[in-house]
């Protein structure tokens, strides 16, 4: 059997083909996503929190409690200020908040409104199909609105849905 060597001469025009498949290659890596809205911008966020466990008073990025959860996905996503980051910081704040200013109702949620339950003991986003993320006592969790034990009291419109992501 015969081997076959390659000289420079042959190396040269290989190495000037993969420069130039290189150059052609997109500047952005293929698994960078693109958002439409904030709210896919924002749950995207709280998606990649999923497992990261339960504690009181965290807010990130390796622990979380509910509301922390809430204004980590917000804040990162550069609205902080829909949640009122940094002024409000438990799910009973954000529900009379949003109750006071007229965003409260228990109809239409849109994807990236905030879900309220026990009147404010327990906060989570809600993505759509009847579900929501939030953090439970055994970590963060994608699960249906009426699952919890605590009852459902309110979907907070937040107005994601419909502003373009930045």
């Amino acid at each position: 059997m015969r081997t076959l060597h390659l000289g420079a001469r042959a190396f040269i025009p290989v190495a000037l083909a993969g420069a130039v498949l290189f150059s052609l290659a997109p500047t952005t890596p293929a698994s960078a996503a693109t958002y439409t809205t904030e709210a896919q911008q924002i749950i995207a966020i709280a998606k990649a929190q999923r497992g990261d466990p339960w504690r009181y008073g965290a807010a990130g990025p390796r622990a979380f409690d509910c509301s922390g959860l809430v204004i980590y996905a917000f804040r990162k996503a550069g609205d902080g200020s829909v949640v009122r980051a940094g002024h409000l910081r438990s799910a009973r704040s954000l529900y009379l908040y949003f109750k006071s200013h007229g965003k409260a109702s228990r109809t239409n949620p849109k994807v990236g409104d905030l879900v309220v339950w026990g009147r404010g003991s327990h906060i989570g986003i809600y993505i759509g199909n009847g579900k929501a993320i939030s953090t439970l006592r055994n970590g963060v969790r994608i699960h249906r609105v009426n699952a919890l034990t605590a009852r459902f009291t309110a979907y907070l419109h937040t107005g994601m849905s419909t502003k373009p992501a930045s």
